[in-house]
């Protein structure tokens, strides 16, 4: 796949794309926990003073925690194209084609995408203001509810 198309003229034009994922501060947060949580984590797995193994699989568990929350605030977000829009969660993907997308609701908990079948698809961390831009890249046209 380029990243470029050739409109009509012949003159290529730059294909757009939004990417929105999770504040840096939260990879931020992870990383001082982990200082935080390291001497405590290695002196379980080394020094196993609760129960052996135990001590091992919770020093383990602590070390990794930290690690877990960086991989969730890089992978998750939303990626939006001029195909339609994929939900990217840690371990999973989903991507919702323009045809399928009605229109957008937003609330105090974010947006959400309203589908044909009129069930909805939470767009975390996708803000309002996002709106005209995402339509803009799908080229779709922004209407509100006074407009129908």
């Amino acid at each position: 796949m380029t990243s470029t198309d050739v409109a009509s003229t012949g003159a290529p034009v730059p294909r757009r794309r939004l990417r929105v994922r999770r504040s840096a501060a939260i990879t931020g947060a992870a990383f001082v926990s982990w200082l935080m949580v390291a001497p405590l984590s290695l002196s379980l797995i080394v020094e196993q003073p609760l129960w052996g193994a135990f001590s091992a699989v919770l020093g383990a568990v602590l070390l990794l925690a930290p690690l877990a929350l960086s991989t969730w605030a890089w992978r998750s977000g939303v990626d939006v194209t001029a195909e339609g829009i994929s939900i990217r969660g840690v371990f999973t993907s989903r991507t919702i084609a323009w045809k399928h997308i009605d229109g957008f609701a937003t609330g105090h908990e974010g947006v959400a995408a309203i589908l044909d079948d009129q069930s909805q698809v939470r767009l975390d961390p996708l803000k309002a203001e996002n709106l005209p831009q995402v339509l803009r890249i799908g080229g779709q046209e922004l209407r509100t509810a006074d407009d129908a």
